[in-house]
């Protein structure tokens, strides 16, 4: 009979063993199941009565049922206690089947009846369940995280990681960390990862010099990384979180190459701003000696000195000429395609090319056979001629030949093929050669893309060859590149031949005069003035003049009815030209008003419109020019 004391004992025992937050399972050596609390029950879903006495394999899983008698063999043979959580994963079946995440720990007991082993059973699902969702964080973020020891071994990577190396996880597990870092940075890699994990602390994104990944096919990949020292009971690791910034970086590129563009627009835009009050200055300065040399022609009966003043304003011709060309460089306009002798254009490109040129650099210029005339647009092809040529200079820094050839060129039905957008028949080519460093293919790819250049920071826009191609594409023609780095580059351009004969471009000859009609001359500079005023008298004309528009703007007000044509500047200080059209029109509706610029820009033709304002010319004008748009005016023919 058991004594009180005793049966104390062993009631808050059993209670102790039932009451435990652990399944207690005992079994003998056989494996029978000999105790089990009511945690065992409630995990395995048995009633204590199913289990007595059954073999312990009951609760294991039917893939491990086959080894499981020899581990418990091996565990008898040498019976230690087993801490929780020491070995492999293990599971539990369950009485419905499925199978339950635990940790087991083993003790052996030794009593009069043998060896028992008392198991203390966890259920770790919930362990499970928090890690798998912290397996799934890792492993869905954006970021790359790795994991390395402190040998620098990897022993965590997500999938962010396998996809911006392109390895898979097995590849990099275990592997050391170096192999992800390109070959000329490994040497220097392994001391500064030892001094990190002799003084570890967290670094953030971007913190630190540039550094680059190494992808499983060789390709380098910019990158930021972040470190953040972690401690385990396993020992000291490090956390990399990684990402890609090669899109970053393309975007501060594109954001950088748009930037640079918008300064460059800018610059042509001041540049087409400069350019076209040098033109209005320049233009001024030409009129006045066009003037004044047209009214001493007249008076003068001397050959030799006629001949002398008519080089003089042949001089000044082609100083407006000159003029016309620089604006249209600065700023293109639209076509306008006439007959061309692609010849003379080219021609008058040259003689404004050598002028730019360094002394380093020999131009020489072939034709061949009669070229046909062409339908273009001479300014343009002007263009062309002078950023082949300023181009081909700049490939030459230390001096060298460029070769500009025009030949007759037929296109056939193979050569058609081969460049799409081209008829067969005959053509002009213009080809423009130079023995500088050449381009490989990957550049002359992108040689007609606007703003790609290969010139230095400040050098150059990016602009010349891909205008050269819009202008080429204008006349329906073609364009392409040869090159060969360090062989030099040739330029061909395919234009069209016409069948229209060419414009001579020269006066008729036939001046048309005035009967006594009264014109009120604005200029604001004096010298313009007066020499207007004296040509328009020499054609018969009564003329007024003056350097003031407000002056000009009280005459008409006072006197309406006096003049028959107001001949007006448009660029003034205080009263431009169409502020006084506007002006003097309010007073009196029908006055014509001839409109005299000095700005390649054209006005707006709603903005003339609204002015009243149908005649415009350019400045300078000849004295056959001025005659015919004051004529054309007084009769209201159209402009």
């Amino acid at each position: 009979m058991v004594s009180d004391p005793q049966r104390t004992v062993e009631l808050r025992l059993r209670a102790a063993v039932e009451s435990s937050p652990s399944g207690l399972l005992m079994i003998d050596s056989e494996g029978r199941i000999v105790l089990v609390n009511r945690e065992v029950e409630r995990l395995f879903g048995y009633s204590r009565e199913e289990l007595l006495g059954q073999s312990v394999d009951l609760l294991v899983p039917e893939p491990m049922r086959g080894s499981h008698p020899g581990f418990r063999r091996g565990f008898l043979a040498d019976p230690r206690t087993r801490a929780m959580g020491a070995g492999r994963d293990l599971y539990g079946r369950r009485k419905d089947g499925t199978q339950v995440p635990v940790e087991i720990g083993l003790t052996p007991v030794a009593t009069e009846d043998g060896i028992y082993v008392i198991s203390s059973i966890v259920d770790i699902s919930a362990r499970k369940r928090a890690e798998a969702r912290f397996r799934l964080a890792v492993d869905s973020s954006p970021n790359g995280m790795v994991m390395i020891d402190a040998e620098g071994h990897i022993v965590l990577v997500n999938r962010e990681v396998e996809r911006l190396f392109d390895y898979t996880r097995d590849e990099l597990l275990g592997q050391s960390i170096e192999m992800l870092i390109p070959e000329r940075f490994r040497g220097r890699h392994t001391s500064y990862r030892d001094a990190f994990f002799e003084a570890p602390s967290q670094r953030a994104m971007g913190a630190g010099r540039e550094l680059f990944g190494l992808r499983k096919d060789g390709t380098e990949i910019p990158v930021e990384i972040g470190l953040n020292p972690i401690e385990t009971e396993e020992g000291f690791f490090v956390l990399g979180s990684i990402v890609d910034i090669s899109a970053r970086q393309h975007a501060e590129t594109e954001r950088r190459s748009l930037e640079d563009q918008l300064r460059q627009s800018q610059k042509l835009e001041s540049l087409g701003r400069l350019a076209g009050g040098i033109a209005h200055d320049f233009n001024n300065i030409l009129g006045a000696i066009m003037g004044f040399t047209e009214l001493a022609l007249d008076q003068i009966s001397d050959a030799n000195l006629r001949i002398d003043l008519e080089q003089a304003l042949k001089a000044a011709k082609r100083g407006k000429d000159i003029v016309t060309r620089i604006m249209s460089f600065s700023r293109r306009q639209g076509l306008v395609l006439e007959a061309v002798n692609p010849l003379v254009s080219v021609q008058d490109a040259i003689r404004l090319l050598r002028i730019t040129l360094p002394p380093s650099v020999e131009l020489r210029v072939q034709t061949g056979e009669p070229l046909p005339m062409i339908l273009g647009d001479a300014t343009s092809l002007q263009q062309v001629v002078m950023n082949l040529g300023t181009n081909a200079a700049h490939a030459m820094p230390k001096g060298g030949v460029i070769e500009v050839k025009l030949e007759p060129f037929y296109a056939g039905d193979s050569f058609i093929r081969a460049h799409p957008g081209l008829r067969e028949g005959n053509y002009v080519m213009l080809s423009v050669r130079d023995q500088g460093v050449g381009m490989d293919e990957a550049t002359v790819a992108r040689v007609f893309e606007p703003f790609f250049t290969t010139k230095a920071p400040g050098a150059g826009t990016g602009l010349g060859m891909a205008m050269v191609h819009g202008i080429i594409s204008d006349h329906h023609g073609s364009v392409w590149i040869e090159s060969r780095l360090g062989d030099g580059t040739a330029v061909h351009c395919l234009l069209p031949a016409g069948d229209a004969e060419e414009s001579t471009g020269t006066d008729s000859g036939f001046l048309t005069r005035g009967g006594g009609e009264r014109i009120l001359v604005i200029d604001d500079e004096p010298q313009i003035a007066v020499s207007s005023r004296r040509r328009l008298e020499s054609f018969g004309y009564r003329a007024f003049d003056t350097s003031s528009p407000e002056q000009a703007l009280e005459l008409f007000r006072s006197q309406p009815m006096q003049f028959d044509l107001i001949f007006t500047d448009l660029s003034m200080p205080v009263l431009n030209g169409i502020d006084l059209a506007r002006a003097v029109r309010a007073i009196r509706p029908d006055i014509p008003v001839v409109l005299v610029t000095g700005h390649l820009d054209v006005v707006a033709h709603e903005e003339l419109e609204a002015a009243g304002i149908r005649w415009v010319a350019r400045k300078p004008l000849s004295k056959l020019e001025l005659a015919a748009v004051v004529s054309s005016a007084l009769r209201g023919e159209p402009a």
